[in-house]
């Protein structure tokens, strides 16, 4: 743990618990970047003689701290602040998961956990413009980022234009890439809805938060050539650390000063 000055003390007269307050404390550090991500934290007992409070208050904080994500606890090891936000450009351009962060440069790990073949039904067919009784793939993967898991998506695929979709290797290669590249049906267009949602016990349970811990859900199409629907997904990201990014123009003041710049090279 690292620190460029002194633990902050706590006051005894508010009527805040003092446990809360220590917990505030340690969040603000964590976030001002007096404790680095990956850092392991002071033990219990050098933390309870800084703040002058009793180890049992320490631990109490601490798990705060836990349940909001802020921390780790290993076992064998001991506690660790956890990494800091994954920016995602996700909301930008037409990149996959998988392309976002290998562009960043962030360690990943992709596991299939579900890989079948099933009736459409009627949402899904739907959102695919198939009967109810087409056959599609359903697809869901959970994604490690730095050896947390992440982020868990569910994606529903025509069983008829990916015949044997269950051969390729979707661990280590895109999804996007697969169908590019195997099936020469190249996505070359996403329609993404993004919303807040609470994870319910089996989201939570896979990426390891709480029970109505916010989430960040993606929902929507990938389309190929004459607007082909390929894919219906479901991605759910970890609200504690997912950020979504996009840069913004404004097309009438970069026309209007492009037009200024190609008359003032005429000149």
């Amino acid at each position: 743990m690292r620190s460029r000055e002194q633990l902050v003390g706590i006051d005894r007269n508010q009527a805040v618990p003092l446990y809360y307050q220590v917990s505030k404390h340690i969040e603000e550090m964590i976030k001002t970047g007096q404790i680095l991500a990956n850092e392991p934290m002071l033990s219990e007992e050098t933390l309870a003689a800084r703040f002058g409070v009793s180890r049992p208050t320490i631990n109490k904080a601490i798990a705060i701290l836990i349940r909001k994500s802020l921390l780790s606890r290993e076992r064998g090891r001991g506690t660790f602040v956890r990494s800091g936000e994954v920016r995602l450009t996700l909301m930008q351009e037409l990149v996959s998961l998988h392309e976002s962060l290998s562009r960043e440069n962030i360690r990943f790990q992709t596991i299939v956990l579900e890989l079948r073949r099933q009736r459409a039904g009627e949402t899904v067919g739907e959102k695919l413009n198939l009967r109810a009784d087409a056959r599609v793939y359903y697809l869901k993967r959970l994604r490690y980022v730095e050896d947390e898991p992440f982020i868990v998506s569910e994606s529903y695929l025509p069983q008829e234009l990916f015949p044997d979709l269950q051969e390729q290797d979707l661990e280590r290669r895109s999804l996007y890439d697969v169908l590019g590249e195997t099936y020469d049906i190249p996505v070359i267009k996403t329609e993404r809805t993004a919303r807040a949602v609470k994870a319910m016990e089996a989201e939570g349970r896979l990426l390891r938060v709480p029970l109505g811990e916010p989430l960040i859900q993606l929902e929507g199409n990938a389309f190929s050539a004459q607007d082909l629907r390929v894919e219906y997904f479901r991605t759910l990201i970890r609200g504690d650390r997912g950020v979504l990014c996009t840069t913004l123009h404004r097309e009438a003041v970069l026309k209007k000063a492009g037009a200024a710049r190609r008359t003032g090279e005429r000149e």
